[in-house]
């Protein structure tokens, strides 16, 4: 910018000297009464040169005082550029921190999670095995107690050859012997001589005894005479004698119960040898 101000002061400088040759040649040649208008002329122009001298003087100095203003200006602005650069590059450097940081979080929240939409069905079918087993449980449950239930009501466990009744098995002999070795002979079956508790069982018992047979009982009163008890020590309760019975007929006495096929009881001599009947639980 300087120096093309300075091109054109060199140029401004030559065409005016050219016209102060020409108006020297024209002053020389005009009359006297001229000359003193070409002096006057002169004078303003000499001022005028002075003027224009003066001014290029100022504009050079004000010019050097823009150029050192704005020299220090742009040195202030280059610092604070080079304290925002500076910034800049701390808050890239950070971002890049974060970038790897939150980077890395991220890719384990996202293994995580990824992990945790893997288990999901599992964890839904390991719900779904244990509701499932749970209602088999229930439904076991409802079978164990219905078998229960059951077995209560039929027995399918009598041993071959014995005879089922309500829950209890019962097994006629083929053979006669007296009660007490009938006794024993039922608690090697891990048996017992029958005990009747109901008319039910005792018709049971009546059906399944041929018309010229009679079968011993769990029941006596050698203990205590007139005193009848089961083998199990209950005292008689509900009994079916015949007629006239029990009677304890004879010298020896009669202390041990048997059952006719009718269903009526009768006591007789234990010694006797007589058919029985075992009873056992299912």
């Amino acid at each position: 910018m300087s120096q093309g101000k300075d091109d054109f002061g060199i140029y401004e400088n030559c065409d005016f000297t050219k016209e102060m040759e020409l108006e020297e040649r024209e002053r020389r040649k005009a009359p006297k009464g001229v000359s003193a208008a070409w002096e006057a002329l002169e004078q303003a122009r000499m001022r005028s040169e002075n003027s224009h001298t003066t001014v290029w003087h100022n504009l050079s100095e004000v010019q050097r005082a823009l150029d050192k203003q704005l020299s220090g200006v742009l040195k202030t602005i280059h610092g604070r550029l080079l304290n925002v650069s500076q910034e800049v590059e701390n808050v890239r450097q950070k971002t890049t921190r974060c970038k790897a940081e939150c980077g890395n979080e991220l890719s384990d929240r996202l293994r995580v999670l990824e992990e945790r939409n893997a288990l999901e069905p599992v964890l839904r079918q390991l719900a779904e095995v244990k509701q499932e087993q749970s209602r088999a449980s229930a439904l076991l449950d409802t079978a164990l107690e219905q078998t229960r239930n059951l077995s209560e009501i039929l027995c399918t466990k009598c041993p071959a050859g014995w005879q089922q009744f309500a829950k209890t098995c019962y097994f006629f002999s083929t053979t006669n012997q007296p009660w007490l070795a009938a006794k024993r002979s039922c608690n090697d079956f891990n048996a017992h001589l029958a005990i009747v508790d109901t008319e039910q069982e005792n018709k049971f018992l009546a059906n399944h005894i041929m018309d010229d047979r009679v079968f011993w009982l769990g029941l006596t009163d050698t203990d205590n005479e007139s005193k009848w008890q089961w083998v199990n020590g209950r005292s008689l309760s509900l009994s079916f004698w015949n007629s006239g019975e029990p009677n304890n007929a004879g010298q020896q006495g009669e202390d041990c119960a048997t059952i006719y096929s009718n269903g009526l009881w009768n006591d007789i001599i234990c010694s006797s040898a007589e058919a029985w009947i075992c009873e056992r639980s299912c």
